[in-house]
């Protein structure tokens, strides 16, 4: 290039990639803008320098003097851009010229004349190219209209002179469609094009739309590049393209006529550039007509490119290099070197678009969460997508032109639509099923491809139409992830039991994903055939608006409507099996569960909700038509109150006392309103507690240094007990005092807020005849749909005997066996967590021990060395390691625990002393801001909806620069100049629990009591005397003190990470910190939100040797550090009581009188009759209110919504009824943050 070196892209998406590619080869320097919603579009980072536009989200592309303000200051020497936006914008290509900046593509003028159509007319007509027959000016009233449609003749098509795209066209049969449609257009014109003017068309109802590609060099010379057909259209929006039309290619002399007229064309108006002249062709007679100019490079014109071998891209590039070196253009001659013959061979474009095909292919914003092309020689992919892009509704939804160039026609289909149905985009829906059905459409292969094609063309769509989510709807499969760990949950279904009966019954493998659904179910429009069935807690269900059973195989036809309403009894999880699964949904780590606390799997990681769209298999076995279900006798039995099984431990003697255990198993424990996937919080006393504090772990003596988490444990999150279920966390520094067995999680799933529950001891041999019964109930159902066993033949579960250990006490110990410490080996205890886990657990638990994490790292490389029969192949599962921990995760049916712990036991010995261990690691260097809003905003929601004061409030760097005697600057210093190293990475989404590695360093303080619901994502913190990073937004206990760039990147698409390694920190990397203003660190996370950000590390060793040797030299010195904080501590835990004292008192204190409440619902004391226009809304379930959404004195309407309650980590709205429509509002009787049960009053309403 002689002067074009720096250049600007006005656009996004794709064609801002495809110029970069070109740009680069060329030695172009590329500058490419962006709005906030693109910062993390790909050609942001492809460019050499991007600039964010000002002027809002969706004017950002169409801000003239912005965008020609970013060209002057960075420079540059020509503006590109692309198609769409301000592509064929006469002022914006002023404006670029009037700043002395070239405009890739034609003169103003010429955009300006050919953006009129009627002008456009006027202009082919002068150059002896052939128009539709219309009027030749605008059509200015009704009158004028129906006599100028008299003489065009009927059907006729008025036009808005300005549009584009396929708007503003409409399409009249008579004079009174004419007069109707008159007024619309011009409106349309109005607002859409500012320009209101209106012309007529002869409609050719059998057409083609032709185009042929040109280019003009601006000083009389222009050359074509054949043609193409876009006849497939979709409201006037070009659908699948075509190099060459097949129509020419079956009309000879026809390419020579269309081509001649376009180059004429252009020859006539000197143009400059490239351009493409679109033609109508009627398919009688073969005649075509001018319909308009696009004065700008086509979205199709990838597929002229294949077809004859040219770079358009490139040769605009050139035009604009020769005009601003004062050539007026490209050479004459080198011009029409480039004419080329024929074809060669034939291209195929599918647009591919993010849209729902189910909704009028309305456009479908959302997460991609897998994007697969299948490549193949021949195809050309132009996409701006991958894994993990976020499709807004802002801007055009086009993903990607898919293209094939093969050397037939034939051949291009074939190739075109091997690519399409080998390809896989999962997340909102698209229309790749669409486009290949097209393709084989034998009208289409037999190239009639009128313009109406796709108003004859019949499509089948085998999905789901999810008209409404339901109340809390998630696709699970079982078991879910459970041996990814990095804290990321298990997830699959509550409810296992009924989630595998419903498989087994549509005929599914019993871990096939399905739907589950919570308290209140979705309505689905069914598109095509299904076989599906129902299972779990009852439900309102209907077909069609009949009734149907549950544990009962239905088949569905195309076009059924399936509504799941609420559950009608006890239970709160039904589960709903369709035949062939859910093909659309994307695999995450092997498993299509959802887990929407991070946003994980299932449709787009979150619940169902209306419009969403699941793809159906396509082919249903005939035996699946006959009807089967679970008989009566057979189904599992639901209750409101629940005798649970479990095994004790890991943690309770020596933790608890001994009043304390006792006290769980007696305890009639009450489910809490916040009882969800993650956890479900039990009503009921507190703990002494066997100890006055945690030692290293915290200050509070339910804080233990952490470790990794058995599913189904109880956890005490400060005196406040919590069940860990499927989505919970996988390590943490709470006492997990007893876990429920596997047999019973199903149990556990479907326990509801208001529920009562009983813990009931078993052994570990009971346990695993319990589960051996379970699986084979699920055997014997199987069996019994495959018609292979009847009914009478299997045996029911029975859950009404108590089991043998529970009556005669013989439920054993938390700790099954110890190693006794001896010279460097530590003391060794093993204790259990249910069926399925082993900790092994290293040391007292007093204090943290890098020597102890040493021990963890080889204990956990021998198990993924070890082969035989135990192994990860032959029952061994995960391993969650800490420091001073390493928690084992087994398949307590296949490997003995006696045995696991046998073969745990003699790879101690093989350890020896790793003192002097030498272990790989990575230093990190990380941003942090010790001030920020979204940390002081987190501080700030903790005390307003959990807990208002405490010695870590208002300000939790305060506190714990405090809680250790030092001042803020202190505090600050330590995070500054300590090496932090990852003793663990788990907990929730791969967070980094960091130790400092220089004892001196090693602060402590308290975990939040209770634990915050809400921790921003980046946020530093530390508890006990560890630091964390919360890589994403998420429960938490850690004191926040700072906020850096997160090490999480869920599906893989930021520099740094990758769809199998989302994750970035790894056991024994060293964090350390730099102090940036907050303002910097904003920039750095918009930076890492735009998956730019690079993080700064490098490869070292971590030396035990030498780190035993600044413990040994600083012994004493830390000694007189601790006795000195312990001081500051004492006074703290004293601040620490005296507001939770406070605290629990007010909140016993807050409940409001309700004298006149109960005047108003009971009998009045004379007429002993309640009055009668008094009527009340009441709960429908054990909840916290989150919002009052009327007021006093307000007049109700049916189905308004008056109350939103929080419950199982769902937003529930109460609704006003039809009895008290009309009625006011007499008294509100909660406000947000009250906890209400089942059937208690909200609000009360008088109505006469």
């Amino acid at each position: 290039m002689e002067v074009l070196k720096r250049l600007l892209i006005a656009n996004r998406g794709e064609i801002a990639l495809r110029i970069i590619k070109t740009s680069k080869s060329m030695g172009i320097y590329c500058i490419a803008i962006y709005t906030e919603a693109d910062r993390a579009s790909p050609h942001v980072a492809e460019a050499d320098e991007s600039v964010l536009l000002s002027g809002g989200e969706s004017g950002g592309y169409t801000n003239v003097d912005n965008i020609v303000q970013i060209a002057k200051s960075c420079k540059v020497h020509a503006v590109i851009p692309g198609y769409g936006f301000l592509s064929e914008n006469a002022d914006f290509a002023r404006a670029v010229a009037e700043a002395d900046i070239a405009f890739v593509g034609p003169k103003p003028d010429d955009i300006e004349s050919f953006g009129l159509k009627h002008k456009a007319r006027k202009l082919a007509v002068k150059a002896g190219v052939p128009v539709v027959p219309g009027t030749e000016g605008l059509v200015t009233s009704e009158d004028e209209a129906i006599k100028a449609a008299a003489e065009v003749g009927f059907p006729v098509m008025l036009k808005a002179t300005a549009g584009g795209g396929g708007m503003g066209l409409a399409v009249c049969n008579s004079n009174e469609e004419v007069k109707n449609q008159l007024s619309t257009i011009r409106s349309r014109g109005t607002s859409l094009f500012k320009n209101s003017g209106v012309f007529m068309e002869h409609y050719y109802q059998a057409s083609h739309h032709i185009e042929v590609q040109i280019f003009g060099n601006g000083q009389g010379t222009a050359i074509h590049f054949g043609e193409r057909e876009c006849s497939i259209q979709r409201r006037h929006q070009k659908v699948i393209e075509e190099c060459p039309s097949p129509f020419v290619m079956k009309h000879p002399g026809l390419r020579e006529e269309i081509t001649s007229a376009g180059v004429r064309l252009a020859e006539h108006l000197h143009y400059g550039s490239a351009g493409t002249i679109e033609y109508l062709v009627d398919d009688e007679s073969g005649k075509f007509f001018f319909l308009e100019m696009n004065t700008r490079l086509q979205v199709e014109h990838g597929i002229t490119e294949l077809c004859y071998d040219v770079d358009l891209v490139a040769l605009m590039l050139e035009q604009a290099d020769a005009e601003l070196a004062g050539k007026g253009g490209l050479n004459n001659e080198y011009l029409k070197g480039l004419q080329p013959s024929d074809p060669r061979g034939a291209a195929i474009e599918a647009r591919v678009y993010a849209e729902n095909p189910a909704r009028d292919y309305a456009p479908s914003p959302g997460i991609l969460q897998r994007v697969q092309w299948k490549e193949l020689g021949g195809s050309r992919i132009d996409t701006w997508v991958k894994t993990g892009t976020k499709v807004t509704s802002l801007y055009d939804p086009l993903l990607a032109k898919v293209m094939y160039h093969a050397s037939s026609r034939e051949q291009a289909i074939e190739g075109l639509r091997a690519v399409l149905l080998g390809s896989l985009i999962s997340g909102p829906p698209t229309n790749l099923d669409f486009l290949a059905s097209i393709l084989d459409n034998q009208d289409f292969v037999t190239g009639k491809t009128l313009t109406s094609f796709l108003t004859s063309f019949k499509y089948t769509l085998p999905a789901i139409d999810v008209i409404d989510g339901g109340a809390y709807t998630l696709i699970q499969d079982y078991p879910g992830r459970r041996a990814l760990g990095k804290g990321f949950p298990h997830s699959g279904p509550m409810d296992p039991l009924a989630f595998q009966i419903s498989n087994i019954l549509v005929g599914n493998h019993p871990r096939k994903e399905g739907l589950e659904i919570t308290l209140s179910g979705p309505t689905l429009l069914f598109l095509g055939p299904a076989v599906v069935a129902l299972c779990g807690a009852a439900m309102e269900v209907e077909l069609d608006g009949k009734s149907i059973a549950m544990w009962k195989r239905v088949k569905i036809d195309a076009g059924q409507r399936l509504k799941i309403g609420k559950t009608v009894s006890t239970g709160c999880r039904a589960y709903l099996a369709v035949h062939g699964g859910l093909p659309s949904v994307a695999e995450w780590f092997g498993s299509k569960a959802t887990s929407p606390g991070m946003a994980i799997g299932g449709y787009q990681g979150r619940q169902l909700a209306t419009g969403d769209l699941l793809g159906l298999s396509k082919n249903l076995p005939d035996h699946l038509s006959k009807e089967m279900g679970l008989p009566e006798s057979l189904i599992p039995k639901y209750s409101s109150h629940w005798d649970i099984y479990a095994m004790v431990g890991p943690y309770d003697e020596g933790y608890l006392l001994e009043e304390d255990i006792e006290m769980i198993y007696k305890t009639k424990w009450k489910i809490s309103h916040n009882a969800g996937r993650s956890g479900m919080r039990l009503i009921g006393p507190k703990p002494k507690w066997a100890r006055a504090d945690g030692g290293e772990g915290g200050a509070h003596p339910s804080n233990v240094i952490e470790y990794g988490y058995p599913l189904g444990t109880l956890n005490w999150t400060g005196d406040d007990p919590v069940i860990f279920p499927v989505d919970a966390p996988d390590f943490g520094g709470f006492v997990s005092s007893t876990t429920i067995i596997k047999a019973d999680w199903w149990r556990l799933g479907q326990m509801k807020a208001g529920d009562t529950m009983q813990y009931k001891r078993v052994s570990l041999a009971d346990a695993l005849n319990l589960r051996r019964r379970l699986d084979f109930f699920l055997e014997q159902v199987l069996a019994l749909a495959s018609n292979e066993l009847t009914a009478e033949s299997v045996k029911h579960l029975d859950y009404t005997s108590v089991l043998p250990s529970t009556t005669l006490g013989d439920w054993g110990k938390a700790i099954i066996h110890q190693i006794q410490p001896k010279g460097t080996q530590p003391l060794v205890s093993y204790r259990q967590g249910a069926d399925d886990y082993v900790l092994v657990d290293y040391g007292d638990g007093s204090s943290f021990d890098l020597n102890h994490r040493c021990r963890v790292t080889s204990l956990q490389k021998a198990l993924r060395e070890s082969k035989g029969d135990l192994s990860f192949s032959t029952g061994l599962i995960n391993t969650v390691g800490c420091c001073n921990s390493s928690m084992i995760y087994y398949d307590g049916s296949k490997i003995p625990q006696a045995k696991l712990i046998s073969y745990l036991v003699s790879l101690e010995a093989d350890f020896g002393d790793l003192g002097a261990a030498k272990v790989p690691s990575r230093r990190f260097k990380l941003p942090i801001t010790f001030e920020s809003k979204k940390q002081t905003a987190a501080i700030q929601r903790y005390i307003e909806t959990q807990r208002p004061y405490a010695s870590y409030l208002p300000d939790n760097m305060d506190f714990v620069a405090k809680n250790n005697a030092l001042t803020r600057d202190e505090l600050k210093q330590i995070f500054l100049t300590s090496s932090l190293i990852a003793v663990s990475v788990g907990f929730f989404c791969a967070l980094p629990l960091c130790l400092p590695v220089d004892p001196r360093h090693r602060i402590s303080c308290p975990k939040a009591n209770p634990s915050r619901v809400f921790t921003p994502e980046g946020q530093v913190s530390w508890g006990g005397s560890c630091m964390a990073l919360y890589n994403v937004e998420s429960p938490g206990g850690y004191q926040l003190t700072g906020n850096t760039i997160p090490g999480v990147d869920i599906l893989g698409s930021k520099t740094g990470y990758s769809l199998d390694r989302p994750w970035l920190f790894e056991d024994f990397d060293q964090l350390t910190f730099y102090e940036v203003s907050e303002d910097t660190y904003d920039k750095e996370m918009d930076r890492f939100h735009g998956g730019q950000y690079e993080y700064k590390w490098e490869k070292c060793v971590f030396d035990m040797a030498e780190h035993n040797k600044l413990l040994k030299e600083t012994k004493e010195e830390v000694q007189a550090i601790k006795a000195q904080r312990a001081e500051a501590q004492a006074r703290m835990a004293e601040v620490e009581a005296e507001t939770m004292q406070r605290w629990t008192e007010e909140k016993k204190n807050k409940e409001v009188p309700r004298d006149a409440i109960k005047a108003l619902l009971e009998a009045n004391v004379h007429t002993t009759e309640k009055d009668p226009q008094i009527h009340t809304i009441p709960s429908p379930m054990n909840a916290n209110v989150w919002k009052v959404t009327i007021s006093e004195g307000d007049v109700l309407a049916a189905d308004q919504t008056v109350t939103v309650l929080e419950a199982m980590k769902m937003e529930i709205g109460v609704k006003a009824e039809k009895d008290v429509e009309g009625g006011k509002v007499e008294k509100v009787l909660v406000k947000p943050g009250d906890i209400i049960t089942a059937g208690e009053a909200l609000v009360l309403v008088r109505r006469s």
